[in-house]
């Protein structure tokens, strides 16, 4: 599977080619149009930003805020406990 956007100039699609990790929560990623009238390559970032689920092997060096949601049902089930 391949990550996919749209071209920000044609609307076409975009797929990724190429990605570098910049940290434990980001990676840059470079997009090319696959519309080849348009040809628009561009540079995009994909960052984690809050966790979901909380990881069973925990790693103290990433630190990812827990949704607002997660929080609220983790403290209802702690009071129940």
């Amino acid at each position: 599977m391949r990550i996919t956007l749209r071209c920000p100039h044609c609307n076409g699609r975009a797929t990724a080619r190429t990605s570098r990790e910049l940290s434990r929560t980001m990676r840059e990623i470079v997009f090319m149009c696959e519309d080849p009238e348009c040809a628009h390559s561009y540079v995009a970032q994909l960052e984690a930003v809050r966790t979901l689920s909380p990881s069973a092997k925990p790693d103290p060096a990433v630190l990812l805020p827990i949704s607002p949601h997660v929080r609220e049902r983790v403290m209802q089930q702690m009071q129940l406990v």
